[in-house]
């Protein structure tokens, strides 16, 4: 009876209490995000993988910082920046670099030509006045201003750029945790958090601590998981590769090397990899040779050399991280009739028959130390070549971009045929974010 009087008296406040409970659980679960998108004020937080320092920190992290005295096009040419502008003088190895007026650093530091800290051998930096600044090289050397647009960056990652460091977060000389500031409210605040493996930044998204992932190269079960975003990027400033030891006897033949390259299994799912450059690079080439897989050309010239016989046996090494690669690799090259295992290693080993690794591509086609014989501690394939070694001198000492796309086109062509090392593909990496739930 109390009760059917309580429900007679109460029952529209109720209804109307569930009512409102309905509508701001609706609110909180679905509008709210929505809310916070449009109108809220942002942060963005993301993930990495990788042990940085201040010195060490991802180019892409370092270009919201800081700004360098050149920015880069998408296919690698300089263009101004910090300086609006640069002239050369006839001989070729003094540049003058006309810098940006009223510029601040992040600690309010008005920015002169005095604060430009690079350090390159064979170059010495002279301040002409607060904003002049002239480099005089030893030799010509082409590549300056592309190497100029390394961003500026002061200790504590104080920079010229569109964001402001702020809430570094150190563990010894390595960062955890880094907040970006930007100088503009309408864009948001983005929080890098650094993760020693890809296993702890999985579980790290999937507990909700960060909103993206980036360059992660393993997605594990995050594939199947609803409300996310999963993009795939090939990264054509690396390329994954196996490098012959030429100091072995077994690969002093070219006819071997390349039939060795012919026995290579097709990668599916990367974009092959046909030269040294980068196929976004202004410089590259497409008249080269292509090794398009033929197992029959390769089993008949092996067949034919040592290489093929009972006795011997080559290793192919690499890292953990490759392994899946290599194992395909030495199956491909057995059934050709090569004897070949794999050995994973934890550095780079001191003695080798074959590496798989990846090799950075610089932005400027210049790649000097990797192919000129006199570059012992960085040619790792020991690779000796006169006309090559004639290219990349002529290449990094020619200043007119017409002139050396000539000279890297015969270098990518000569080089590639020769086939010190066999170009396999980019690699991939996977960035995934979370998607906002829509109100329907």
């Amino acid at each position: 009876m109390y009760v059917q009087v309580f429900l007679n008296k109460f029952v529209s406040k109720i209804i109307t209490g569930i009512l409102i409970g309905f509508i701001l659980t609706l609110f909180l679960v679905q509008i709210y995000p929505l809310y916070v998108k449009f109108f809220g004020k942002k942060e963005v937080k993301i993930g990495l993988v990788g042990k940085f320092t201040e010195k060490s920190l991802p180019l892409s992290i370092q270009n919201q910082i800081s700004l360098g005295l050149t920015a880069l096009t998408s296919s690698g040419e300089a263009t101004p920046s910090l300086a609006v502008s640069w002239s050369i003088d006839d001989k070729m190895t003094t540049y003058t670099f006309k810098l940006i007026d009223n510029i601040y650093w992040s600690d309010n530091k008005i920015f002169s030509a005095s604060d430009v800290n690079y350090i390159l051998s064979g170059a010495s930096f002279k301040v002409i006045d607060n904003h002049t600044l002239q480099v005089v090289l030893k030799e010509p050397y082409a590549p300056l201003p592309v190497i100029l647009s390394q961003p500026l960056i002061r200790p504590k990652l104080i920079g010229l750029g569109f964001y402001k460091a702020s809430n570094i977060n150190y563990n010894g000389d390595q960062i955890d945790k880094l907040t970006l500031l930007p100088s503009d409210n309408k864009y948001p605040i983005v929080t890098y958090k650094f993760y020693p493996n890809n296993n702890e930044a999985i579980l790290a998204f999937k507990l909700g601590e960060i909103d993206k992932l980036q360059n992660v190269n393993d997605i594990q079960d995050l594939r199947n998981w609803r409300n996310i975003k999963i993009t795939e990027i090939s990264l054509y400033d690396r390329i994954v590769l196996v490098i012959f030891n030429l100091q072995n006897q077994y690969f002093k033949e070219k006819e071997v090397r390349q039939a060795i390259t012919y026995a290579i299994p097709k990668f599916s799912n990367f974009d092959k990899a046909l030269s040294p450059i980068s196929p976004q690079s202004w410089a590259y080439s497409k008249s080269i040779r292509l090794y398009n897989n033929d197992l029959e050309a390769a089993e008949k010239i092996l067949g034919e050399n040592p290489i093929s016989s009972q006795s011997s046996e080559l290793v192919l090494s690499t890292y953990s991280s490759n392994l899946s690669t290599a194992q395909m690799l030495v199956n491909s090259w057995n059934q050709v009739g090569l004897h070949t295992k794999v050995k994973v290693e934890r550095s780079f080993p001191e003695n080798f028959d074959l590496f798989l690794t990846v090799l950075p591509i610089p932005p400027d086609p210049d790649q000097y130390p990797y192919w000129q014989s006199t570059q012992t501690n960085t040619n790792l394939s020991h690779y000796s070549n006169q006309k090559i070694d004639k290219l990349l001198e002529d290449g990094r000492k020619t200043i007119d971009l017409e002139s050396r796309k000539k000279i890297y086109a015969d270098f990518q062509k000569y080089l590639v045929d020769d086939a010190p090392v066999i170009f396999l593909y980019y690699p991939k990496v996977f960035n995934i974010e979370r998607k906002y739930v829509s109100a329907k």
